[in-house]
């Protein structure tokens, strides 16, 4: 829900937001089974309640579950070399492939499936995947956000350096909080 109403925020403020995103692993491994829970099912019920446009198709039995979201974070920092909207080409693409497909975006053939689909140089692609360094800044990253908000849920916006926006927020609160460091700025 949160990059639904982050990428409306977008269209709507144009050139007058800059987006960084930042890397918060949510399975690092506490779904080694692969399954799709009642707890999923909930969440996913409860999001497209609140937000209509969002699809969602509910994962089958026997469809593998990603049991990690690392590997599409790492893939994530490689779209991300390759500049802004090849970014966000992936960053769309991997949520369709998640929430609407039900591909499991732990895979390595999904992701390289994927980047190639959001037209994605992939030989750069496949290099920077395989070297290993993007996945220390993605811990890196993680670790950062833990010490720095630790307690606060995930996603978590920060609107310039001093108005956190957490959870599934009203898309009003990032309204809010933006408009606040516009003034703020002018001023």
């Amino acid at each position: 829900m949160a990059a639904v109403r982050l990428q409306r925020i977008k269209e709507e403020y144009g050139e007058k937001l800059n987006f960084s995103w930042r890397s918060y692993p949510l399975l690092l491994g506490d779904n080694l089974k692969g399954v799709f829970t009642l707890r999923h099912a909930e969440a996913w019920h409860r999001a497209h309640l609140e937000e209509r446009s969002l699809s969602f198709r509910p994962w089958g039995a026997g469809q593998p579950y990603p049991t990690s979201s690392l590997p599409a974070l790492i893939a994530s920092k490689c779209a991300e070399r390759q500049g802004e909207s090849l970014f966000v080409r992936f960053h769309v693409a991997l949520f369709r492939a998640f929430f609407e497909e039900c591909r499991n975006i732990s895979d390595r053939e999904v992701l390289f499936d994927l980047a190639k689909e959001a037209g994605l140089n992939m030989e750069k692609f496949r290099q920077d995947f395989d070297q290993g360094s993007l996945e220390e800044k993605v811990m890196a990253e993680f670790e950062e956000g833990r010490s720095q908000y630790a307690g606060w849920g995930v996603p978590l916006a920060i609107i310039g350096d001093h108005y956190p926006v957490v959870g599934a927020a009203p898309i009003e609160m990032y309204r809010r909080g933006i408009d606040l460091c516009l003034v703020k700025s002018i001023d």
